[in-house]
């Protein structure tokens, strides 16, 4: 039986209010809960991004540490060509010729065109794949496929120390004529002294030529590791592969003058030593040394 009409709108309100308070909550709950798994959502991805990011950027330094190595070895070899000259200031100082002679060989094998292109290329490789650019080409050059051979004229030459000689004899005799030539001397006396003195002007003169001859070494090494190499690692950190294959190019070529300018240096250094022993110092008394004793062990076996 149903109540009266008023008490029944009433109550029929009152259910209907109560219903939606029950319903609200439950609306609340659901939309929270969508909230909740797209916030989830986007937090899930941002992790995979930052995972991602994370991951990009230790391969970056990866990359950056692969590059500056092979930078470094590539800086290293221009330090130790420096360093060879300055080892070459003592040796030749101390007429120490074959100290001279493994600091020549030594520069020759740092300037080695397969194992410094191939540490260039890997720069040139290893930075392409960083920055996300072009890979350039790396094709062996021509030249060093033929091999590379120093310049046909040398930068000295035996023939222009012996004209260097041969000035300096002639200076030195004007020179002492102009000194001694109103000197009172008897005919024995005048050639005593002349003699004398030109035995020393030719000493002189071939300490000089000795002397140029190992400039001419402290000079092209000087060049390779001051001059070319400089450039050619700044070619390298700019990306220029043509131009550091130029640059090694010419390391290769003025090395190759090493071979001959050594030979120079001791041929000269010999000439010295077999006019004067004791201008050649420590090294000369141990080489007049060695001199007895071969010839010592040759008077106790003739035969031999």
């Amino acid at each position: 039986m149903s109540g009266p009409p008023l008490l029944s709108a009433v109550l029929g309100s009152h259910d209907s209010h109560g219903c939606g308070q029950a319903q609200q909550p439950n609306l609340w709950i659901a939309h929270l809960e969508g909230d909740v798994g797209d916030l989830a959502k986007e937090v899930a991805e941002l992790e995979q991004q930052v995972e991602e990011a994370r991951e990009l950027r230790a391969i970056a330094e990866r990359l950056d540490d692969e590059i500056a190595a092979n930078l470094e070895e590539i800086e290293s070899i221009g330090s130790a060509v420096r360093e060879a000259h300055f080892d070459l200031d003592n040796q030749i100082a101390e007429h120490d010729f074959m100290a001279v002679e493994q600091s020549v060989d030594s520069v020759r094998g740092l300037v080695d065109p397969r194992t410094v292109l191939s540490v260039v290329d890997a720069v040139l490789l290893l930075t392409a794949i960083r920055d996300d650019s072009a890979v350039p080409s790396y094709k062996w050059p021509r030249k060093l496929a033929e091999g590379v051979n120093p310049d046909s004229t040398p930068r000295l030459t035996q023939a222009q120390l012996d004209a260097q000689y041969a000035k300096e004899l002639d200076d030195g005799a004007r020179d002492w004529e102009s000194f001694w030539g109103d000197t009172d001397w008897d005919d024995s006396q005048r050639d005593d002294q002349w003699e004398t003195d030109r035995g020393e002007r030719e000493l002189e003169a071939m300490r000089n030529l000795a002397g140029k001859a190992a400039d001419n070494i402290r000079e092209i090494v000087e060049e390779i590791g001051e001059s070319i190499w400089p450039e050619l690692v700044a070619s390298v950190e700019a990306g220029d592969r043509d131009s550091a294959v130029a640059h090694l190019l010419d390391a290769v070529r003025v090395a190759a003058e090493l071979d001959s300018a050594y030979e120079l240096y001791q041929a000269n250094l010999s000439r010295l030593y077999t006019v004067s022993p004791g201008a050649l110092g420590a090294m000369g008394e141990h080489l007049m040394g060695m001199e007895t004793w071969l010839a010592a062990q040759t008077d106790r076996n003739p035969e031999e």
